[in-house]
């Protein structure tokens, strides 16, 4: 760790904070573990996060930086419901696993992004739409990615096999969706420390999409074709 004097502002998202393209994260299993290892990886976020933003560099109200936050919180708040289904009814130790990891680390980046639009003084969620920041005006239950409101009573009700693979094939989906929105943002959000977590958020998703799709393959599913 560099050493920090009072004029350095580290930045709030190291590499050690996110993994790189070919990590695949690892989370814990038990749901005691991951409410502490969300509350260390939040703490940890806000610590870095008050050291080095600049009191000028504030985003807007309409800027990418806000806009992202805002819906990725919505995007990220899916998939972790998707990841409780899983578990409720899921037995495939690799599955379960990732839907640990999606829990811990997405519900942590909720957290630390909350935190960032509270000091922006800016609201978590405004309008029923979303995307306008990057172009894409979208009603906010129809963002990238996002599974409809069938697909997620089908998850609801699969069991075995059937819930395997439509578990996989939705996250697989939700996160290509993400990874767009935050590689979008991660050219051109205004400040720094947003585009290091857009750049973290969009590898570690892209990481899940391969391991899932090696998955699918290995169990006789269809690999899942992604656009990003």
């Amino acid at each position: 760790m560099n050493t920090l004097d009072e004029n350095a502002a580290p930045d709030p998202v190291t590499e050690s904070d996110g993994p790189g393209p070919d990590q695949v994260r690892r989370g814990p299993s038990g749901a005691a573990l991951i409410s502490f290892v969300i509350a260390l990886m939040f703490l940890a976020g806000v610590i870095g996060w008050k050291i080095g933003e600049r009191r000028d560099d504030v985003p807007t109200r309409n800027s990418v930086d806000v806009g992202f936050f805002q819906d990725m919180s919505t995007h990220h708040n899916q998939v972790i419901s998707m990841a409780f289904t899983y578990l409720a009814n899921g037995t495939d130790p690799l599955l379960r696993q990732i839907a640990g990891e999606i829990i811990t680390y997405q519900a942590s980046e909720i957290g630390v992004m909350g935190d960032h639009l509270t000091q922006w003084a800016q609201a978590g969620t405004e309008t029923d739409t979303a995307m306008a920041w990057m172009g894409m005006v979208t009603p906010r239950d129809q963002m990238l990615g996002l599974a409809t409101k069938a697909e997620l009573r089908t998850l609801a009700t699969a069991r075995g096999a059937e819930l395997n693979n439509v578990f996989s094939e939705l996250v697989i989906k939700h996160h290509a969706g993400g990874v767009h929105m935050a590689e979008y943002a991660a050219k051109h959000a205004h400040t720094a420390a947003v585009k290091r977590w857009a750049t973290s958020m969009a590898d570690g998703q892209l990481g899940e999409i391969a391991e899932l799709n090696r998955w699918r393959v290995k169990n006789g599913l269809a690999a899942v074709p992604v656009k990003v």
